[in-house]
């Protein structure tokens, strides 16, 4: 009893860092990729019970062993029993967070080996990832696997595009570039760059519709005072053809 105490105080004082300083990407075309990745996933697991999205974030799946971690680029991890405030929660210490990683990403850099990449692969094959895709920006690849009976397995390219048993979205390579559409391919996600442009016309669109309904309703306004105004002629005018009508007839009166 007092070993497994002593061993539990120990394995409580154990760290696990959070950061190792260095940063998300070595490129801006690495970086935009990842960006449009962890921003979509975020935006289509948004509110989904037990799902958290990360980027970079430092995944440790054994308790007591710091050694032990990675850091994928995109993560999406499932079945989490609470999630915890995004403030606190720090890095992902499996054991302590519960669920597991559905779904990792590594977009590849120039600094990147064959080596290192294997055993990133190894490490996710053994640590229970379901989905693994592998994109490099620079020349278009993209690498799909898939578990089956405990192994990841390299998946065929798919002409129209891979769907993603774990989240459903469509992964493809267009024209180079990553492509990844909703699930039944309602909307393809955008790079932070287009998004930034599309927001810009959405808001000039938007404001030259402001401007014609102002403008609509200036005129309207000016036909309904226009409208008002003939009005009033015309109710003067009978008034007055009234008025004479009378005068008339109490003339045509003494004269009789």
């Amino acid at each position: 009893m007092v070993m497994a105490t002593v061993r539990d105080r120990a394995l409580h004082q154990v760290v696990y860092p959070e950061s190792d300083g260095e940063p998300m990407a070595e490129s801006w075309l690495q970086a935009e990729v990842i960006r449009m990745l962890v921003h979509g996933f975020q935006r289509l697991l948004a509110g989904r019970p037990g799902v958290v999205v990360g980027g970079d974030n430092f995944w440790y799946p054994v308790q007591g062993d710091p050694k032990t971690v990675t850091a994928p680029d995109v993560i999406v991890i499932v079945d989490m029993p609470r999630i915890p405030p995004l403030q606190d929660m720090g890095s992902y210490r499996q054991w302590e967070h519960g669920g597991h990683p559905a779904l990792v990403v590594e977009v590849l850099s120039l600094s990147n080996t064959y080596r290192e990449m294997v055993r990133k692969r190894e490490f996710y094959e053994r640590f229970g990832v379901d989905e693994y895709w592998v994109f490099d920006p620079e020349d278009g690849g993209l690498e799909v696997w898939l578990r089956h009976e405990g192994q990841l397995h390299l998946v065929p390219p798919a002409t129209e595009g891979h769907i993603s048993p774990t989240t459903g979205v469509t992964v493809a390579v267009d024209n180079g570039e990553l492509s990844v559409k909703d699930p039944g391919g309602r909307r393809r996600w955008l790079y932070l760059a287009d998004e930034a442009v599309l927001s810009n016309e959405r808001a000039a669109e938007s404001a030259a519709a402001v401007e014609r309904a102002e403008t609509e309703a200036r005129r309207a306004e000016a036909e309904a005072r226009r409208a008002e105004a003939e009005a009033q002629r015309a109710d003067r005018a009978e008034q007055r053809a009234r008025q004479l009508e009378a005068r008339l007839a109490e003339l045509e009166g003494r004269g009789g």
